[in-house]
């Protein structure tokens, strides 16, 4: 089989007539892209939102879980635990203030175990014509999912 020619490209001094490869980096984003929009992911990740920081990381790791639009992330709540280092119950805990706010909607299921995906007016994948269609049958969600506590320590005899 005959191998494949390759694009090289290349410096030449103009005054030596030196040839100087360019080595080039790989590009950067590799597989499928997904549009998140920057406003409505700064309202949630702010602490206004009231999510707190499980939460918002469960929030995020669906984001990016999702590989298709409009398709499930087909996996249970066993290996999405695990991957994110928390307990099973406390990521249920997470997903269901989540589906709550409409910031995750439920897409199916097998048995016992239901599938989720992000709503697509926070994450989609496809061109904007998709993405305009897709949110015509939406609410948008909620980035004020509950009212902001002080998590900050408090010392004895503090407020």
């Amino acid at each position: 089989m005959a191998e494949q020619a390759r694009k090289i490209l290349a410096l030449v001094d103009q005054d030596t007539g030196e040839v100087e490869e360019v080595h080039r980096a790989s590009y950067a984003f590799d597989g499928a892209h997904v549009n998140v929009g920057i406003r409505r992911g700064r309202e949630l990740a702010s602490a206004a939102s009231g999510l707190t920081d499980r939460e918002f990381r469960v929030l995020v790791w669906y984001w990016f879980a999702t590989e298709t639009s409009e398709e499930a992330v087909m996996r249970t709540g066993a290996d999405i635990s695990a991957e994110l280092g928390m307990s099973p119950d406390a990521l249920s805990r997470a997903v269901k203030v989540l589906k709550q706010a409409r910031l995750l909607v439920e897409a199916g299921g097998l048995g016992r175990t239901t599938f989720y995906r992000c709503t697509p007016y926070l994450a989609f994948i496809g061109t904007g014509f998709a993405h305009r269609d897709a949110v015509k049958d939406w609410n948008p969600p909620e980035t004020r999912v509950r009212e902001p506590r002080d998590r900050r320590r408090r010392r004895k005899g503090e407020a």
